[in-house]
């Protein structure tokens, strides 16, 4: 019968991560998978928990967790950066690890579509991967939401107040070091790239930049008049179905 565990472990900055694990049926699994929550989410979102539900019921270990400084996790929302949110991945990968599963997947939405595309990169022994409108240029969304001016302000201050919560300085020096068209560029594992066209946080144009920096086996799915959270219940049923396909389809 499947089950579902609530885990705790530590990322490289000695900070708790708080997860669920959603155990198959039995007591042996060859296949795992990690599902990385967004920018302003959580490991309780409904498209996470639907995916952990479905994958263990295909005989796949499924782990949702709370990045650091998100949810259950250690850490204040102000201090998220993309470099710390890799280091979680790369905890919650050794994680797994211990269950001496054979293959491991990553599905990431948004911000941890891109978290999750700069691990892959370092990382060669993900199985498979599935981004779920994820930002190529994350830089640009400041750029979009701030002036010249603000961004400068921010920096002097050493914070912004977005959507009444504030975000450090030290997330903007973050974004001058990473480069994720670069690091798409370097990862071997098949993926598939689901966004919506109506996407209005990370435009549509972003996803097929994507894609032409990936090798093969790769995928792209354009969901006509999508939003950023999917918020339609087709749209939402679309993207789960074809990354519980793309995912078991590789980890098999």
């Amino acid at each position: 019968m499947e089950r579902e565990e609530r885990v705790s472990f530590t990322n490289g900055r000695g900070q708790t991560l708080k997860g669920v694990l959603h155990h198959p049926a039995g007591s042996e699994f060859p296949a795992a998978a990690i599902l990385c929550h967004g920018m302003e989410s959580n490991k309780e979102s409904d498209k996470l928990v639907a995916l952990g539900q479905a994958l263990a019921a295909k005989g796949i270990l499924a782990l949702r967790f709370d990045f650091a400084c998100a949810g259950e996790s250690s850490g204040k929302f102000e201090e998220i950066t993309y470099g710390g949110e890799v280091g979680d991945l790369k905890a919650a990968f050794s994680l797994m690890r211990r269950y001496r599963v054979q293959k491991i997947a990553i599905l990431g939405s948004s911000m941890g579509g891109s978290v999750a595309l700069l691990f892959a990169a370092k990382e060669k022994n993900v199985a498979a991967l599935v981004t779920i409108a994820a930002p190529v240029h994350p830089e640009k969304i400041t750029a979009k939401l701030l002036t010249q001016e603000e961004v400068q302000h921010w920096r002097q201050l050493g914070f912004v107040t977005y959507h009444e919560r504030r975000i450090n300085a030290s997330f903007l020096d973050d974004l001058q070091k990473i480069n994720i068209p670069e690091a798409a560029k370097k990862i071997t594992c098949p993926v598939l790239v689901i966004h919506g066209d109506g996407d209005e946080t990370v435009p549509v144009e972003e996803a097929y930049e994507l894609y032409t920096h990936l090798t093969d086996p790769k995928r792209i799915c354009i969901l006509p008049g999508g939003d950023h959270r999917l918020s339609s219940p087709s749209h939402l049923k679309e993207a789960l179905e074809e990354s519980i396909a793309w995912m078991t389809q590789y980890l098999q």
